[in-house]
């Protein structure tokens, strides 16, 4: 994101995220890829490319479901290998003290970003999907829960429908729900109420600097929210690639992981 992170994988990269949608949208409003707004990375990252972020420095660390974790120079393609064995992996969040990965069987990772050395942090949290670092907390959602790890570990809500990502704005964490929803969620009480309803498959969330709240659809139809009035804007739609993962920085610049030519990487500028 900012680049503090996250992001998530539908509970079956396969068939979750296959399916594209479509909705009435310009010309106009059509992120193509490649294009001008656009450009490749990277490819042969990992034909189980999943989960991706950035660092805000050029680097992007991407995740695989075989369990090892990448390095990836945006402005070069060239990579390498940071840590193996690590898992189920799904969601990937970064900040200064590490990398940090969701693992599938529940738990959450943190992998030192130099050494490649990893510690188990959580565990037991459930079907681990999406997550991000926020003010040097980790908050990670799976099934219909959300959980806060500082120094202890805390169940922040559990009526989040399908939680597959989440992004945090203050004291507000937005999650999308792969069974039709965004939720918010008041991490100091636990409140939990729905932004937005009626969706099919919500599976990626970010929030910008203004507060805006994005989230993409079916994997291929951006929306965008004011929280405020609850109010949402078909934004455009995804062509010309199958992405696993859409992690949107503060800025408006998202960074996509493809499943196509063994695991491509894409970058996309979503507002200038």
């Amino acid at each position: 994101m900012r680049f503090l992170a996250r992001c998530a994988i539908a509970v079956s990269f396969a068939t979750a995220l296959s399916v594209t949608a479509t909705i009435p949208v310009s010309a106009a409003s059509v992120f193509a890829c490649p294009s001008a707004t656009c450009a490749s990375v990277a490819t042969d990252v990992s034909s189980a490319i999943g989960g991706i972020v950035g660092d805000g420095a050029g680097v992007a660390y991407v995740s695989s479901s075989d369990g090892i974790l990448s390095k990836v120079d945006i402005r070069s393609g060239a990579k390498t290998v940071l840590a193996r064995g690590l898992g189920n992996l799904r969601g990937v969040a970064y900040d200064l003290t590490g990398v940090y990965v969701a693992d599938f069987a529940g738990r959450v990772i943190r992998v030192d970003p130099i050494s490649g050395a990893s510690q188990v942090v959580a565990s037991g949290l459930g079907a681990l999907q999406g997550i991000v670092r926020y003010r040097d907390l980790t908050y990670v959602v799976g099934g219909n829960q959300l959980w806060e790890i500082g120094t202890t570990t805390r169940l922040v809500s559990r009526t989040i429908g399908m939680g597959m990502d989440v992004d945090v704005s203050g004291t507000t964490a937005y999650v999308a729900d792969l069974s039709g929803s965004v939720w918010q969620v008041d991490l100091t009480t636990g409140v939990t109420s729905q932004v937005v309803s009626g969706f099919y498959e919500p599976t990626h969330i970010g929030v910008l600097n203004d507060g805006t709240v994005y989230f993409l659809e079916a994997a291929s139809i951006l929306h965008r929210i004011d929280p405020v009035a609850k109010k949402e804007t078909p934004v455009g739609q995804l062509a010309g690639l199958h992405p696993m993962d859409f992690t949107l920085d503060r800025s408006g610049t998202a960074l996509l992981t493809d499943w196509r030519d063994n695991g491509r990487i894409w970058q996309l500028t979503v507002r200038a």
